[in-house]
C-alpha cells in the first residue's frame, strides 16, 4: 500500500525488504506468510516509527493559570454561512470493523487527466464525535471561499475523531506545582489516527492525488497528531501547519529537513502552553528546516482565527511540493495523457484499438511500456475499466507507458464453460495471442514515436486476458496458425504479470525463454486452477474438459529452472485476484517491475497471505506444499 507517501521509504511492507535480502543470500525461494486480520497485511508495519524505540520528552511549563487539555473554548457559530454540505458524508471502516467518518471535498470541476494536491486537517478535542459534522466547524469553510476553489483546486479531508479516542499520544500531569507534558511515540499510533493512515492509503487508488502536494495540518488536539503523523510519515507531506499544538523535540529530525512548516500559537494560551510550539520551533530549525513561526501577542487557545485569516497561507501552503523518489520507483510526474489508436483494421470492417498512456513533459526515449490485456471470459470486458484505468495512470506518472489493447471477443454470446468444447477454448487462446502479436508489432513499429525501449515490453493481463498474456509470452510459431503474425526473431518479452491466469502446458517455459515472471492467484480460484485441474473444474467426460496449470504449477516449473519468479498467493483466495492486483496491490508490482525488470535483479520471491477461510476445491494445495 502506499502509505500515503507513494515515496520508497513508506510504499513497500517491510516483509518485501526482508524477504528480498533472505532470497540473497540464500539464493533460492522466500516464503513469508504473515497475517493480520485476513488480506489487510501491511498496515502495521507501516506504522514502525523512526526510530522504533518508544521516546519521552518531559517539559516544564510555569504557568499561572492552567486549564486542561482536552477543553477548547469551541465556537457555537459557523465562521461564515457556507454550504458546508459540499463536504461529502463519508465513512472508512477499517479490517477490524471499526469507522471513521469524515467529509472529502472535491476540487470543482474534476478532470482525473490531471492531479490534486490533497489537504488533511485534524480538528480539535472539542469536535470528536460521531455526527460526522462537528470537525467541519473550524477551518472548512477557509477552503470553500469562490477564490480559494477558484485558485487553489484541492482535495480536502476532514476526518472526525471519536469521543474516547484523540490524533495524538500525550500524557499530561502536575508535579511539585509544575505541568508536565509527554509525547511518547509507542510502536502503534491511537486507533483513530490509524485509521487516518489507513485511509490516506486507500485514497490515492480512487482519486487522482498528487503525491508532491499532500499536506497536514491541524489545531489543538489536531496540532499534536499532525507533528505526531509528522513523525510517522516523515515523507509523505510536503508542508503541515500545526495550530496551537505541540509534540517532541527529539522527533524533529525525521521531518524537519523535507517538510515545510508554519507554525501557529497564541501567546496568552491558557489551554495548550504556547511553549510547546516555541520548543518544536526550536528543534526544527536545528535540524536546519524550513520553519514559520507565528505567535499571536494577546491571543488565547483560539489562534486558529487568526491563522486561517492570514493572506499568505494558502499561496504558502499550495505552493509547496515534496521531492519524490526515484524514477520507476514513485511519482515523478503530475499529469498524464491518454491517446487512443487503432492497430488493427479487419475485413468486415472490424477493428481493434490500443489505449496508451504516458506522462506529460516527459522527454525520456527509452521508456518501458506496459502492454495489458483486460479479462472478461473472452466475451466481454473492457480495456478501459476504471480500476485498470487509475493503475495506468498511477503507473504513468512513476515514468512508465502503458498500453491496454482490445482483442477479439470471440466468445460473446457463447458459454466459456464444461459445455464449450475443448479445442475451441484452445483456438481461443490462439486467436488472443494472435491479437496480442498483432499489438506488440504495432508498438514495436512506433518506438521512437512512443519514446520507449523496445526491450522492455512487459505484457499483463486479468483472468482470461492473463490466459492469453502467458501463452503469448511462451508459445512459439509452432503453436499457432501457419498464417499467424510474427514477432522479430529475437523479440521476447521483458517480463510477464499474470493475474489469476494459467498455461496450457508448463513445459513450454524453457531456460531459454524464461523471463521474470510475476504471478498473483488465489488458491481457491474456482475458475482457473492455481494448480493443475481443469478449466472451470469441467469432469472427464464433458467437453470443455482441458487441463490447465495456474500459479502454482507455474512457479514451480521457473523454480526447478532456476529462473526468476514472483508469486504472491492468497491463500484459499478465489477469483477475485484476476483485478485485485491493480488496486490493492500496486506496489507489489512497482516493486517486480522496479527491481526485476529495471534493475534486472531477478529475485525469486513467493509471498503467501493467508485469509483465514478454507477450501474445497481439489485443486488446493496440499498442507505444506513447497512454497
Amino acid at each position: 500500500m502506499l502509505g500515503c507517501g507513494q515515496t520508497q521509504d513508506c510504499n513497500l511492507p517491510a516483509v518485501i525488504q526482508t524477504a528480498e535480502k533472505a532470497a540473497k543470500q540464500n539464493k533460492g525461494s522466500v516464503t513469508c506468510p504473515y497475517e493480520n486480520n485476513g488480506n489487510t497485511v501491511y498496515l502495521p508495519l507501516l506504522y514502525q516509527p523512526k526510530p522504533a524505540t518508544q521516546l519521552t520528552i518531559t517539559m516544564n511549563i510555569r504557568q499561572g493559570l492552567f486549564l486542561f487539555l482536552w477543553v477548547l473554548l469551541a465556537s457555537s457559530a459557523w465562521a461564515q454561512n457556507v454550504n458546508l454540505e459540499a463536504y461529502q458524508r463519508r465513512t472508512f471502516t477499517d479490517a477490524n470493523g471499526d469507522t471513521l467518518r469524515y467529509r472529502l471535498l472535491y476540487p470543482e470541476n474534476y478532470d482525473c487527466s490531471r492531479t490534486y494536491p490533497l489537504v488533511v486537517f485534524l480538528h480539535g478535542s472539542g469536535e470528536r464525535g460521531t455526527d460526522n459534522t462537528a470537525q467541519l466547524v473550524h477551518g472548512a469553510s477557509l477552503f470553500l471561499d469562490p477564490a480559494t476553489r477558484r485558485n487553489f483546486p484541492a482535495f480536502v479531508l476532514f476526518p472526525q475523531c471519536p469521543t474516547t479516542d484523540s490524533w495524538a499520544q500525550v500524557n499530561q500531569y502536575r508535579e511539585e506545582g509544575d505541568t508536565h507534558w509527554d509525547f511518547p511515540l509507542s510502536q502503534n499510533p491511537n486507533p483513530a489516527l490509524r485509521q487516518v493512515m489507513e485511509l490516506l492509503d486507500l485514497l490515492p487508488r480512487e482519486l487522482c492525488i498528487d503525491a508532491q502536494r499532500i499536506y497536514l495540518g491541524g489545531l489543538s488536539m489536531g496540532g499534536m497528531g499532525t507533528f505526531e503523523l509528522l513523525a510517522r510519515w516523515p515523507d509523505c507531506f510536503a508542508a503541515a501547519f500545526p495550530i496551537c499544538g505541540g509534540g517532541n523535540p527529539l522527533l524533529a529530525p525525521l521531518y524537519g529537513p523535507t517538510t515545510k512548516m508554519w507554525v501557529f500559537h497564541g501567546a496568552k494560551d491558557q489551554v495548550v502552553p504556547v511553549d510547546l510550539s516555541k520548543e518544536m520551533v526550536k528543534a526544527l530549525k536545528r535540524t536546519g528546516a524550513d520553519v514559520r513561526y507565528t505567535e499571536y501577542p494577546n491571543v488565547n487557545h483560539d489562534s486558529w482565527t487568526n491563522a486561517f485569516a492570514e493572506p499568505e497561507l494558502l499561496t504558502w501552503l499550495f505552493s509547496q511540493r515534496r521531492e519524490l523518489g526515484l524514477r520507476y520507483e514513485s511519482p515523478v510526474f503530475t499529469n498524464v495523457n491518454k491517446t487512443t489508436t487503432t492497430y488493427f483494421k479487419g475485413t468486415n470492417n472490424d477493428s481493434l484499438q490500443i489505449d496508451y498512456y504516458y506522462p506529460l513533459d516527459d522527454t525520456a526515449s527509452n521508456r518501458p511500456i506496459l502492454l495489458y490485456v483486460h479479462g472478461g471470459g473472452f466475451s466481454g470486458g473492457n480495456r478501459d475499466f476504471p480500476r485498470f484505468n487509475t493503475f495506468a495512470q498511477r503507473l504513468a506518472r512513476m515514468g512508465y507507458v502503458v498500453a491496454s489493447m482490445s482483442y477479439r471477443l470471440t466468445m460473446r454470446g457463447k458459454s466459456f464453460s464444461c459445455q464449450q468444447a475443448a479445442h475451441v477454448k484452445v483456438q481461443t487462446f490462439q486467436q488472443a495471442v494472435i491479437d496480442i502479436r498483432r499489438a506488440t508489432n504495432h508498438i514495436l513499429a512506433r518506438t521512437q514515436e512512443l519514446g520507449i525501449d523496445p526491450s522492455k515490453i512487459i505484457i499483463a493481463g486479468s483472468s482470461a486476458g492473463a490466459e492469453a498474456a502467458v501463452h503469448a509470452a511462451y508459445w512459439g510459431d509452432q503453436h499457432l496458425p501457419a498464417d499467424a503474425p510474427k514477432l522479430p526473431a529475437k523479440f521476447r518479452y521483458a517480463g510477464l504479470i499474470s493475474m489469476a491466469g494459467a498455461i496450457l502446458d508448463p513445459l513450454v517455459i524453457t531456460s531459454q525463454n524464461a523471463i521474470p515472471t510475476m504471478l498473483f492467484h488465489g488458491t481457491c480460484d474456482n475458475l482457473i486452477p492455481y494448480y493443475s485441474a481443469s478449466h472451470h473444474y469441467c469432469t472427464p467426460g464433458q467437453p470443455g474438459y482441458l487441463l490447465l496449470h495456474g500459479g502454482g504449477d507455474i512457479r514451480e516449473r521457473l523454480y526447478d529452472l532456476s529462473k526468476p519468479f514472483y508469486l504472491v498467493s492468497l491463500d484459499n483466495g478465489g477469483h477475485e485476484w484476476n483485478e485485485l492486483p491493480l488496486s490493492d496491490y500496486f506496489d507489489l508490482i512497482v516493486d517486480f517491475l522496479s527491481k526485476d525488470i529495471m534493475a534486472g535483479e531477478q529475485r525469486q520471491l513467493h509471498f503467501r497471505f493467508p485469509t483465514g477461510q478454507t477450501c474445497k476445491l481439489e485443486a488446493a494445495p496440499p498442507p505444506g506444499f513447497r512454497p
